[in-house]
């Protein structure tokens, strides 16, 4: 019962945050997206920044859950293999409008809040180590940091843009001359 409520509260929170940003993300609202009173989500929350790590935690999971759906289909990738499935991911969240509006209303969060820093911080390590194994190259490497940032700039960028992206099939372009001239450094 506990682990629905729970449940209940995150999946409310992450809508609250696809659907109205920064600005409408709070206890209440949260609350009342869920139906439950602001005591029972408090009970489980009881701070913000409670809520903000634990969607943090959700939406880490969802990602991973995806990724590991994606390996149970198509079994054991080579590299080719795996640098395709990057490149989907590039298209995914170039096109992801919800995604990155999560991403930009954490991101305002976590200004005055080292609780909400932190739990990016370790969503930040969770993807760079994602995209490091399908790059085949070590999380630490510098090219693996630097197209996770620009991800993120095109998906806030997204955002801005009234229509889906036209340009996504160029960035891919850009992304693999990129790595293609960058050749991985040993491990």
């Amino acid at each position: 019962m506990a682990d629905d409520v729970r449940a209940r509260i995150l999946d409310a929170a992450v809508h609250v945050l696809e659907t109205q940003g920064a600005k409408g993300f709070g206890q209440v609202r949260v609350a009342r997206e869920a139906g439950l009173q602001q005591g029972h989500l408090t009970y489980y929350f009881p701070k913000k920044s409670d809520l903000v790590a634990a969607v943090l935690e959700r939406l880490s999971e969802r990602a991973r859950g995806e990724f590991q759906r994606v390996l149970a289909r198509s079994g054991p990738l080579d590299a080719a293999a795996s640098e395709e499935l990057f490149y989907d991911l590039v298209r995914t969240l170039m096109r992801d409008r919800k995604r990155s509006r999560i991403l930009v209303a954490l991101l305002a969060g976590s200004a005055d809040d080292p609780d909400v820093r932190q739990a990016l911080a370790l969503q930040t390590h969770t993807q760079r180590a994602v995209m490091a194994t399908l790059l085949g190259r070590d999380a630490d490497d510098l090219d693996v940091h630097l197209a996770l940032a620009a991800l993120r700039g095109l998906g806030i960028e997204n955002l801005l843009e009234p229509d889906e992206p036209r340009h996504v099939e160029e960035v891919i372009a850009r992304f693999r001359q990129w790595f293609s001239s960058r050749p991985a450094k040993p491990r």
